[in-house]
């Protein structure tokens, strides 16, 4: 039998050809009987592609040319068990910062450890926080899995990606005692923002995260007993191709469907709240979902609907920006740095870990007190100055001097 041979003369092996542009194809049939071709411009670039083939082959595993775009997209139409706000969240983030970076166009079987961690420091250059990158490898990592499962890869080269990206090395600084009297103190004296009083308030004391504070409807809040049920949040995501504001019929986590009592302060907040409420939309406001009554809405908003979370760091942001008129300098501030401060402020009056984890609706213990639990040398002291008086008052310090 005459061999095929190359415009070089080479002998070419079984599944080799030349095409007359002079590009090399080798084709093959994979392991579910399926044709597959690869190009290249040499001879021994094409056999670098057929050992990659044969090896793959011989480990099982199913080639594929799908893109990362591809993989991501197949994974998420394969999560039939995902909160509806964690999958538009998950479509947000793709769209807005995977879809059309470098790695969201590669070949899912190209993709290597290196491409993962340099997406990841182009992200934080951009200056995307750490918990956004979370968010990244939450998409990334499983969706690698499902290509592993279908042995389309060798391995999730994704694993250990986030390493140098853990949400607990960026610093979370609670307020201290004179931070939050100037924060409260600036918002009150705002003619602009001093009807934001009340839920700024609340937050600082019940540390509700933003989303159960604006979902907050007056069947919520039941005055007579003094509670406050938190059992939905209200969003403002990605849905359909929009952005816009939805209510998602369960708390954060199982944990965050809770009831919090109601102290004197929180009380008076509240009433002061139903007194601008009926002023801003005389007692009818819009519905969302099925809710209305929602407590805290826009004093601009005719419709009476709640106030946006993004006005609300909008305006967080202004009260920051008077740093320069005011002695006492306030942190960048965010709604999650308020429910930060309260956590703080449970932990410093002793309250017991367990009833904290409890009020902020934590799944996890750890993430009551390796993230919230804030230390700074204000705080330091005053605990200081306790184990001081019980020195003092046991007499410990003058044995030890005798």
């Amino acid at each position: 039998m005459k061999r095929r041979k190359d415009t070089k003369g080479r002998v070419l092996r079984k599944g080799e050809t030349q095409r007359k542009d002079g590009v090399y194809m080798y084709r093959w049939t994979d392991l579910f009987g399926e044709r597959k071709s690869v190009y290249a411009g040499t001879l021994e670039e094409l056999r670098r592609e057929e050992d990659a083939v044969q090896a793959e082959l011989q480990s099982g595993i199913r080639r594929n040319n799908i893109t990362l775009n591809d993989q991501i997209e197949w994974y998420l139409s394969t999560r039939g068990q995902l909160k509806s706000s964690t999958r538009e969240n998950y479509i947000y983030y793709y769209h807005h910062t995977i879809e059309n970076s470098f790695l969201g166009r590669m070949r899912v079987r190209d993709i290597r450890k290196s491409h993962i961690l340099k997406f990841y420091a182009d992200c934080k250059a951009k200056g995307y926080s750490n918990g956004t990158i979370a968010i990244l490898q939450k998409i990334l990592h499983p969706a690698f899995e499902l290509a592993l499962d279908d042995d389309v890869i060798g391995k999730n080269p994704s694993k250990g990606c986030l390493k140098d990206y853990s949400d607990f090395t960026e610093k979370k600084q609670a307020l201290t005692l004179d931070e939050e009297k100037e924060f409260l103190s600036r918002v009150k004296e705002s003619p602009r923002m001093n009807w934001l009083y009340p839920m700024y308030a609340i937050i600082l004391i019940t540390g509700m995260r933003i989303s159960e504070v604006l979902g907050l409807t007056w069947n919520d809040v039941d005055m007579e007993n003094r509670i406050i049920h938190i059992n939905h949040q209200l969003l403002y995501r990605y849905i359909d191709g929009k952005v816009k504001l939805y209510v998602e019929n369960s708390a954060k986590t199982e944990s965050g469907v809770r009831d919090l009592p109601m102290n004197d302060e929180v009380y008076a907040l509240f009433a002061k709240q139903k007194e601008q409420w009926f002023s801003f939309c005389g007692g009818k406001t819009g519905e969302i979902d099925g809710y209305s009554g929602f407590v805290f809405i826009s004093k601009m908003n005719r419709q009476g609907l709640p106030i946006y979370a993004n006005n609300v760091r909008k305006n967080l942001y202004r009260i920051v920006e008077q740093n320069e008129k005011r002695k006492v300098q306030l942190p960048p501030l965010s709604p999650h740095i308020l429910r930060h401060t309260a956590c703080t402020r449970m932990s410093e009056s002793g309250m017991n870990l367990k009833v904290i984890q409890y009020m902020m609706g934590h799944h996890d213990m750890r993430t009551t007190v390796q993230v919230y639990d804030h230390a700074d040398l204000e705080r330091v002291s005053r605990e200081y100055e306790k184990y001081d008086e019980l020195r003092k008052e046991k007499s410990l310090a003058e044995k030890v001097a005798n």
